[in-house]
């Protein structure tokens, strides 16, 4: 059975509408930025396509002309437009602007050079090739927690495009004979479209697993986030939680945690009622964000509860954050609220006989239990394990 280069296109494109037919239903309509650029992607290649077969079928000189620069506009923004998924997906990627020069300059030098068949040839096929390696260079070293396997399925499509629309473009560059038009069935042509072929269908099914990848992740955050506050909430701070713990112990590093409890509060929903008792855990919410750093791992466990694990963060630095949480509710809750409110602090520092997070916490309850007792409105810090310390020193009002 011999292949002809015209067959393949129609090939090409039919799959190619299938997919941008079947995907806008697959993904639905609700979708982030980098599932748009790579579903737009998806169409204008098509649009590509649609135009080689339209140029190969016309008689005017002009029309070719026309329908040709279309194309290879088309295959350039197809490949920016891949690139901006790519970096939404894995985060910042480099050579961003090399690929956008690349892709405004191939189309244009393609056109100006429209009747040196060599030369334009050569242009756009080395033009795009030096996109597909940008392409695939971008696949790879995530800088995002998207790192799934489908990135090296993306990465070996692209190189192998690459080296293809290199070969193809050497030919029509040098060997014009040899590949006279875009439709010549020489052996390299009818390898490079077999395997666009077989690369189409392979990088739309990544793009789709990359798409449920993402779709997961933001499903997993939406379930550890407590969407009053939209601090995390007990199984977000469980699990990051226990990985910064794990850390401070198997390093040595010190890390604090805060225990903290909203004073009163049922007196608060009782007398102000319950959208204000909602207003005073977005603001103390709002505040906690504030006095966060890169690193802090802060979350609402249950009604008025929240905890806060300061890594690298030792007494000092932990009764600074809690500080300056205290005067900033101080100063904003009257004007905010229309009544002020505090809060109770349990504090417990890491030492060599905590062997889990859980255990961190139980003795910083301790401690925030001893505050609500000892009149509420302050810190007291918790002492096992630091004999001769007063604890009164480090209890705050």
């Amino acid at each position: 059975m011999s292949l002809d280069p015209q067959t393949l296109f129609i090939v090409s494109v039919t799959n190619l509408l299938a997919l941008a037919i079947l995907l806008p239903l697959i993904m639905g309509g609700r979708l982030s930025p980098a599932a748009k650029a790579a579903r737009l992607s998806l169409i204008v290649h098509a649009g590509a396509w649609i135009a080689v077969i339209l140029s190969e079928q016309t008689t005017s000189q002009w029309a070719n002309l026309v329908l040709s620069t279309i194309s290879m506009g088309c295959y350039s923004a197809s490949h920016w437009l891949l690139y901006r998924a790519l970096s939404e997906w894995l985060g910042p990627r480099k050579l961003r602007r090399t690929l956008a020069i690349l892709a405004v300059t191939m189309p244009i030098g393609y056109a100006i050079a429209f009747d040196n068949y060599a030369w334009r040839v050569g242009w756009a096929n080395l033009l795009i090739a030096l996109q597909l390696l940008i392409l695939a260079q971008a696949t790879l070293h995530p800088a995002s927690k998207r790192h799934g396997s489908w990135r090296f399925a993306l990465c070996i499509c692209f190189s192998a495009m690459a080296a293809l629309t290199l070969a193809r473009g050497f030919l029509g560059a040098f060997h014009t004979d040899l590949y006279p038009s875009f439709a010549t069935p020489h052996p390299i042509n009818i390898m490079s479209l077999l395997v666009a072929n077989a690369a189409m269908i392979l990088s739309n099914v990544s793009v789709l697993v990359a798409w449920r990848e993402e779709a997961e992740l933001q499903l997993r955050e939406l379930i550890a986030v407590d969407p009053l506050t939209t601090l995390l909430n007990r199984r977000g701070w469980d699990e990051r939680g226990t990985h910064a713990f794990s850390l401070a112990l198997r390093h040595q590093q010190p890390l604090s945690l805060l225990s903290m409890d909203i004073d009163h509060f049922k007196q608060i929903n009782d007398h102000y009622g319950h959208e204000a008792g909602d207003a005073a855990l977005r603001l103390f919410g709002q505040l906690l964000h504030e006095q966060q750093r890169t690193g802090d791992i802060i979350a609402r466990i249950g009604g008025e509860e929240f905890c806060v694990v300061l890594p690298m963060a030792g007494l000092d630095a932990a009764q600074g954050f809690e500080r300056r949480l205290r005067s900033l509710l101080d100063s904003q809750a009257t004007e905010k609220l229309g009544f002020s409110f505090s809060f109770s602090t349990g504090l417990a520092c890491l030492t060599p006989a905590d062997r889990s997070l859980e255990n961190l916490r139980q003795r910083s309850d301790q401690a925030l239990y001893q505050a609500k007792n000892a009149g509420r409105g302050r810190l007291v810090m918790h002492d096992d394990h630091l004999p001769g310390i007063d604890r009164a020193s480090f209890s705050t009002t």
